[in-house]
């Protein structure tokens, strides 16, 4: 088992990443490109798109990834809010007791008094105010201090590894959905499904990267999208060349083709609705009320992308007021708007939404009244969620090279969770698609869509999740899940096979289950912890640290 929460190794801090370094930090921007965190799941813009409302809406080419969501029960989507540039973490979610974050920022903090109260520690910044009835309702939860081991400083390369779920220390040349649709799913090109799985709306265009080059196709115009519709595709496929470079060139044909018929879907569903509430007057509320529009109208599509830029604040950030709280403040207006126009015809609890960054900003403000490129941050989500603050927050104590925090909470547990409690895709493997085994974080809300029969609640396979946290001190939760009902027993082994103790030993019925493991008394160590019942035994281990 991996241990993705051990301290990272020192890094220093990247040459280009302060606004202090002049001519590296323009190239460091000149060089920047804004790819999907989607890639990270398997989703791709394929480059086709059309305009709704003034604003571009791209189809994601199906992968491995989309094409198990297909299958999933029910009518759940997850959107994704990317804060392009990297948002300030600490005055995001504030740790206002900490004699430290005052030092650091004498003049961008935010006082306690000024703070949205979370917990007595833990403020949110005031610009955020409309997310304060979310808090107060339970629909909405912060992972704390998310991010991974030698974080990464340059936009391009951290974009990257966020969006390939990758390490710091991996090249990825290509995009998971490109190489799961070239090598594991040819066959959706011969039946392509009448609707896009995943949707990208706003921002530039992000192209589709496999081994066969760029497969995405954008369209002109209006008039173009009707010239497809009136032909059955711009492309032709069979007139190419009897060889391997001739099926290379057909299949790239088919995929351009076949990405076209998604538009129609998407056209279709905005026609048929209408919002149902006020936006503000924003890009990002303009994007989510197009989302809100699709999920209304029908569209199938489950998971969808919409981002916001201007987080790279290295001059005049401000506190209470300033750039960074009018950036705050337009995710908060625009989150409180599209959950206001779902929950008029009762569709926010199908609709998971979660903000992402691809890093922090430094622990100490600059000479300009800002803050430079950092490293760990939170990440909130919003809907049907198990509110509440999950990790610890940085404590500004345990720093880097650079002088910024350690991460606590591996980026890859969010995607990890997900998949599996928001999607339920038992069958998915995670562990192949995150390449590793990941904690799970339970800040979904698994039984917020409650509209299927009750047999299909009933899991479909014999699963031991890693617990959480790991590693921990001295509690930890381990939750599984039972086909069937029958004599289950879970119990916990040191490193040497004996055991030290069980958790469960009873007759339980099919489903999910969670238990809690109490290691006082114990010393720091690895563990291992079994579960057996008649579907088989499973096995994982798990650190505690003292």
């Amino acid at each position: 088992m991996c241990n993705h929460h051990h301290k990272p190794k020192n890094v220093k801090n990247r040459y280009g990443s302060s606004l202090e370094h002049g001519e590296a930090h323009e190239h460091d921007h000149n060089t920047w490109t804004r790819k999907s965190f989607l890639a990270s799941l398997g989703i791709g813009a394929i480059g086709s798109g059309l305009m709704l409302n003034g604003v571009s809406v791209n189809a994601m080419a199906r992968s491995k990834f989309l094409n198990r969501l297909i299958n999933v029960p029910g009518d759940r989507v997850l959107v994704l809010i990317q804060l392009g540039g990297g948002n300030d973490g600490l005055n995001t979610i504030i740790p206002v007791e900490n004699d430290i974050y005052y030092q650091k920022r004498p003049t961008i903090a935010i006082s306690k008094n000024e703070s949205v109260l979370l917990s007595d520690d833990i403020g949110m910044h005031p610009a955020m105010s409309a997310l304060e009835p979310f808090w107060g309702d339970g629909k909405m939860a912060v992972i704390n201090n998310v991010g991974y081991d030698d974080t990464n400083r340059s936009h391009a390369r951290a974009t990257d590894i966020w969006t390939t779920a990758s390490g710091s220390d991996q090249m990825i040349g290509t995009g998971w959905a490109g190489r799961y649709l070239v090598e594991d799913n040819p066959d959706f090109i011969a039946n392509p499904p009448e609707f896009p799985l995943g949707v990208r709306i706003g921002g530039s265009a992000t192209l589709f990267q496999s081994e066969f080059g760029n497969l995405g196709v954008t369209f002109g115009g209006a008039n173009q999208f009707s010239q497809f519709l009136d032909q059955g595709g711009f492309y032709d496929e069979d007139n190419v060349p009897q060889n391997d470079f001739g099926r290379s060139l057909s299949f790239a044909r088919k995929v351009a083709n076949s990405s076209f018929r998604y538009l129609e879907s998407i056209q279709d569903a905005a026609d048929q609705a209408t919002n149902l509430a006020e936006y503000p007057n924003s890009g990002l509320s303009r994007s989510l009320a197009i989302v809100a529009r699709l999920i209304r109208g029908g569209l199938k599509t489950k998971i969808f992308l919409v981002s916001r830029g201007g987080f790279d604040t290295h001059n005049n950030q401000g506190g209470v007021e300033g750039g960074h709280a009018n950036l705050l403040a337009d995710i908060a207006d625009s989150v409180n708007a599209f959950y206001t126009d779902l929950e008029a015809d009762f569709n926010h609890n199908r609709a998971l939404t979660m903000t992402f960054s691809e890093f922090g900003r430094t622990l100490d403000e600059n000479a300009s009244n800002g803050t430079d490129h950092g490293s760990s941050a939170p990440v909130l989500a919003f809907g049907p969620v198990n509110s509440g603050l999950y990790g610890e927050h940085a404590n500004l104590i345990d720093l880097d090279n650079s002088g910024d925090p350690v991460y606590g909470t591996d980026y890859r547990d969010i995607y990890n969770s997900i998949m599996t409690d928001w999607f339920g895709l038992e069958s998915l493997g995670t562990e192949t698609v995150l390449s590793g085994s990941y904690s799970n974080i339970p800040f979904v809300d698994k039984l917020a869509v409650s509209n299927e029969s009750p047999s299909i609640n009933i899991p479909k396979s014999f699963r031991l999740e890693q617990n959480y946290p790991n590693p921990f001190n001295p509690t930890t939760a381990i939750s599984f899940k039972l086909p069937q009902s029958g004599e289950v027993k879970l119990e916990v082994f040191d490193i040497r096979g004996q055991l030290v103790a069980t958790l469960l030993n009873s007759n339980m019925e099919a489903g999910e289950h969670k238990a809690e493991f109490n290691a006082q008394g114990l010393a720091s160590g690895v563990y291992l912890y079994k579960l057996s019942s008649p579907s088989g035994s499973l096995s994982r281990k798990m650190t505690l640290i003292k």
